[in-house]
């Protein structure tokens, strides 16, 4: 054999021995559930409810607050001015009805807190009509084992929704006993004042407030796997793309 032949030998068995570029490994990319009717229409019960959550701030940490206040001004211009002696005191017809309106406002509040929780009572029952219908169609396995969209099933999902009418029922009960301080005639001043600042601290803190906000946040994290901002996000882009052709013009 001559000396080529011996070098070449070698390389061509090394050649042979190493290994060939195997396809590229492709990611697997999960995909998005198909969504059922069931899907959709827990949907809409979830947004009624989170619209219906927001009204209900807005009721107590707007209005609610307005209107007491009001009440609590205007039984203190009254009172002072039946300090005034008869004949240097001014007309007090403005200022009562004022308060009349101020005290009709509060009330109104609160029948528009109890007309939401019946809302919220109604809610939580097509909820469940959706749960048994699922049930019905899909079997029981799938409402307590197939994550609808992240990791909540729709038994989670259903079940979630329940303890928000005893908050929101222990909430008015308190709000409730507040008004009654304040629409008090016989309420002191420092007292009203009292249960004015009781009434803000319960529009922005207390069990109410932090058991909505949780359920908000964990709720909000299990829909955007299914892609729940999606439409606003592409209704956004094409605002923006609007305004930047009206920049360029």
């Amino acid at each position: 054999m001559s000396r080529l032949a011996s070098l070449s030998t070698p390389s061509r068995s090394r050649s042979s021995l190493s290994p060939s570029p195997g396809p590229a490994t492709v990611p697997v990319v999960a995909l998005p559930p198909i969504e059922t009717t069931h899907h959709r229409m827990l949907r809409i019960v979830i947004s009624e409810i989170k619209n219906l959550l927001r009204t209900w701030d807005d009721l107590v940490g707007v209005d609610g607050i307005k209107a007491s206040k009001g009440v609590i001004d205007e039984s203190t211009t009254m009172d002072n001015l039946l300090q005034v002696a008869e004949t240097e005191r001014t007309s007090m017809s403005t200022h009562l009805v004022r308060l009349h309106d101020q005290r009709a406002a509060m009330e109104a509040v609160l029948a528009k807190l109890g007309r939401l929780l019946a809302k919220l009572s109604l809610l939580v029952d097509q909820a469940e009509k959706i749960f048994f219908e699922a049930c019905r169609l899909q079997g029981a396995a799938w409402v307590v084992e197939e994550p609808l969209w992240l990791s909540w099933t729709l038994d989670h999902f259903v079940n979630s929704i329940p303890p928000l009418i005893s908050l929101h029922n222990d909430h008015l009960a308190s709000l409730t006993s507040l008004s009654r301080i304040i629409l008090n005639p016989d309420t002191t001043f420092d007292d009203a004042k009292l249960a004015l600042e009781r009434w803000r601290d319960l529009s922005m803190a207390g069990t109410r407030h932090q058991g909505v906000r949780e359920w908000e946040e964990l709720v909000d994290l299990e829909l955007s796997a299914g892609g729940e901002d999606s439409s606003e996000e592409e209704e956004e882009k094409v605002v923006s793309s609007g305004r930047k052709k009206k920049g360029r013009k």
